[in-house]
């Protein structure tokens, strides 16, 4: 054999077996950061949520509660942060009011009411920017808040269509 056939021969077999280990990972999704996660339910200060396809909890965000004042009451409060990317977030926080509350003494007059799944609470929503590495990205954020179970849930997506599937009765 000629040293062109070698070299054509252990470059195919060089190549196969990249391919092989670059295919050969974890088939599983939501195992390894190149799949995504699937849909999971979280619970978050007692109430239920079912984050969508695709959101990355922060390593920072799970388990932590803090008692924070919010109409000159102290609560407790949990908040849970996911992201899709460097950029696209998630991040919903509940507060233990321990009784009913109105949800219009959160409204600061920049809030509109709305129903999102028969749901009634105050949204809104604001344009963000957002930077990753030297990447600025400006998109709206928006925001939903409501009171289920004497608890104070706020939500705020960069998309309104997750905000959508994770609201319910």
């Amino acid at each position: 054999m000629d040293r062109k056939t070698i070299f054509v021969i252990v470059f195919f077999v060089i190549s196969l077996a990249v391919l092989f280990m670059y295919h050969g990972g974890d088939p599983v999704p939501g195992s390894s950061k190149y799949h995504l996660p699937e849909p999971r339910d979280v619970e978050i200060n007692g109430v239920n949520f079912s984050v969508s396809w695709g959101f990355l909890e922060d390593k920072n965000s799970s388990n932590i509660a803090s008692y924070d004042n919010i109409l000159n009451h102290k609560v407790l409060k949990e908040r849970r942060t996911f992201h899709q990317n460097d950029i696209l977030l998630l991040d919903i926080c509940v507060y233990d009011y321990g009784e009913n509350i109105d949800i219009n003494l959160l409204n600061d007059g920049t809030y509109q009411y709305k129903s999102i799944n028969g749901v009634e609470g105050i949204f809104k929503n604001e344009t963000a920017t957002t930077s990753s590495g030297f990447v600025k990205n400006t998109h709206p954020r928006y925001y939903f808040n409501y009171v289920k179970d004497g608890k104070i849930v706020m939500i705020q997506c960069d998309k309104l269509n997750t905000i959508d599937e994770i609201v319910s009765k």
